[in-house]
């Protein structure tokens, strides 16, 4: 796996295992999120002083970076002919894609629906 990543299997290979590192922190912000929603008021609510909001932007920015170059190592492998990880390639390019397109939108709708709650 620590293959040069001028070979296209060897990009495939990190952009597979880029991918799924960053599957966890985007659950977990995703989670938190859904968590701190409040239907009622269309707001995402958190404290002054907790660490809701320190948790969530370091969760988003962990999935951002992996799920960015999964998604460039994807598309710059994907389809080659000598890459016999291309179906791993295909998937770090799509999921590492949506991770990162979620990840936007969870810090966008964070932006537009926080409320900050004084304590």
């Amino acid at each position: 796996m620590l293959g040069s990543l001028r070979r296209y299997d060897v990009q495939g290979q990190w952009a597979f295992a880029l991918t799924m590192i960053a599957l966890a922190p985007c659950a977990v912000a995703l989670w938190l999120g859904l968590r701190n929603f409040d239907a009622t008021m269309g707001r995402i609510i958190y404290g002054s002083q907790g660490r809701f909001l320190p948790a969530f932007v370091a969760c988003v920015l962990l999935s951002l970076g992996p799920a960015g170059v999964a998604f460039v190592l994807g598309l710059n492998s994907a389809g080659q002919r000598r890459n016999i990880h291309s179906q791993r390639s295909w998937l770090a390019f799509f999921v590492g894609g949506a991770i990162f397109t979620l990840d936007l939108i969870l810090l966008i709708a964070f932006y537009m629906l926080r409320l900050e709650r004084p304590v």
